[in-house]
């Protein structure tokens, strides 16, 4: 249908006799063709660093339609699905970042996508030149893993003693590190549970609330593609992320009272991390946060609206991960590994247990299924010598341990003073990787591949010497490492070997 519309001039009225120009034109909604549509949207481009300075090929994008039509932008990843870059729903004027993975073509095509009122779907295409990084950013290998393509953050429920994740504090109550490691600051804070949930939904307006309760989770990919999941798998909001201002150091506050405050800004489209709401906001999803903790296994946030003072109210967010496997065993550089003699009352850190228990959960946090462990002090291991035939056994006693190395891709293990033992390759493989899950039977996390005898008392239990290359990983987060190896063809509750290891 046509709709015919006249634009008077009022001032040209006055000053000639002239009838009213009448315009006709096609304003019908359904009659935009994917070239009209690309001519509607205009793009302009920024750095990724401050997102405000023009950049031909910058990351940062913002957007706007003329005619003011709501439409999605979005690209194809390399599996054919779509990255919505412009956030949850169709929007008339946005802004969102885009770098696409090491090794793209910096020319890509964006997608804009229209629907009208008769539910009928045009797509256009944008072409856009952007920049490629050769390797990620140290701050996009600690939120989206170097090795993995992507990284799974959940609410981090071993911050404080009541397991809250998301609360109030007084703004700027002393250096970003008090807060990031002691909660500095913290009022008030709700344990993600749904009953807890269930009571805090003031501040969730738009009916979502519920939906991130208990193991609710974002994922966070190398493309800057950021989406929120139920427990369940069910997408609850997508958009897009970056960070501006990161170092790896901690920088003032706006105000100047804290020297060493933020590490940075993280930016997402609005609504896309997990329950995304100012406290006491009324319903209001930030899209900038201040980045108060970013390391392979821990991310925080806070959202200060502008102006807000010390002491003021502000929101605080606290996650983990636990789906980076390469990165929590080295940090991205050298991080060293001890025997966790925390683990059980008797201080056993290796010993044997009956092979599958029940879950690798049960496992991991309880000790299911083990029947014996070996305290490694010297006069314990004295009594073990059997099981360790290359004469090495004794070294391995009380504080050795072993170093990760990333670059390198190697682990070294050491005596207490610092003497090298032995010294080999490692990788936990993208293919045998769960992502922070457990494989079919809710059992392992992946496995990690090392040269033989490279790990701390690297025996299988009555092995005759035996040093295995392949470990099923049973925990493995920014604290704990703990592994297991079976032999090919073990059975149930048939025998094992198992090690629980701690960060040093």
């Amino acid at each position: 249908m046509k709709k015919i519309f006249f634009i008077g001039l009022a001032a040209a009225a006055l000053l000639t006799a002239c009838d009213p120009v009448q315009v006709e034109k096609d304003y019908s909604m359904d009659s935009y063709t994917p070239e009209q549509l690309a001519d509607m949207v205009q793009f302009k481009q920024f750095s990724a660093t401050d997102s405000v300075t023009p950049q031909e090929d910058g990351n940062w994008f913002t957007y706007t339609t003329n005619p003011t039509q709501n439409v999605v932008i979005y690209t194809l990843k390399k599996d054919g699905s779509e990255n919505i870059l412009s956030g949850t729903g169709s929007h008339a004027s946005g802004s969102f970042f885009f770098r696409p993975g090491r090794g793209s073509d910096p020319n890509q095509t964006l997608y804009v996508r229209y629907v009208d009122a008769n539910n009928d779907t045009v797509t256009a295409q944008k072409q856009v030149t952007v920049e490629v990084a050769a390797e990620l950013t140290p701050e996009m290998r600690l939120l989206a893993s170097n090795d993995y393509g992507s990284k799974k953050w959940v609410w981090d429920d071993t911050f404080r003693a009541d397991q809250a994740s998301w609360g109030n504090m007084g703004y700027l109550p002393g250096s970003g590190e008090s807060f990031a490691t002691e909660g500095n600051g913290i009022w008030w804070g709700m344990k993600p549970d749904a009953e807890t949930i269930s009571g805090q939904l003031q501040h969730a307006t738009d009916g979502n609330g519920p939906k991130y309760a208990g193991a609710a989770y974002m994922m966070l990919d190398d493309e800057g593609g950021i989406a929120s999941y139920t427990a369940e798998g069910e997408l609850i909001a997508k958009g897009s992320y970056s960070v501006t201002g990161y170092d790896g150091k901690r920088h003032p506050s706006a105000d100047g009272s804290q020297a060493e405050w933020s590490l940075g800004t993280f930016k997402t489209t609005a609504g896309s991390i997990l329950w995304p709401y100012q406290i006491n906001g009324k319903g209001f999803k930030p899209e900038e946060f201040e980045l108060m903790q970013l390391d392979a296994t821990h991310l925080k946030l806070i959202y200060a609206a502008p102006g807000t003072g010390g002491w003021s109210e502000a929101t605080w967010w606290a996650f983990k991960s636990e789906s980076d496997a390469k990165g929590a065993l080295t940090d991205y550089g050298e991080k060293s590994w001890t025997w966790d003699d925390t683990f059980r009352q008797d201080g056993g850190s290796w010993g044997n247990l009956g092979y599958l228990p029940g879950t690798g959960e049960s496992f991991a946090k309880e000790g299911n299924g083990i029947w014996w462990g070996m305290k490694p002090d010297a006069e314990t291991i004295s009594t073990q010598l059997q099981h360790a035939t290359d004469g090495n056994g004794p070294k391995y006693a009380g504080g050795a341990y072993m170093t990760f190395n990333y670059d390198l891709g190697t682990v070294t293990s050491y005596t207490e003073s610092g003497e090298k033992i032995a010294s080999g390759s490692f990788d936990v493989p993208a293919a045998t990787w769960f992502n922070g899950g457990r494989d079919g039977n809710n059992w392992s996390m992946g496995t990690l591949t090392t040269t033989a005898g490279s790990i701390l008392w690297p025996y299988q239990i009555n092995g005759k010497g035996f040093k295995p290359e392949a470990f099923e990983i049973m925990q493995l987060d920014g604290k704990h490492l703990k592994l297991i190896y079976a032999a090919p063809g073990t059975g149930s509750w048939s025998e094992a070997t198992w090690w629980a290891f701690k960060a040093k």
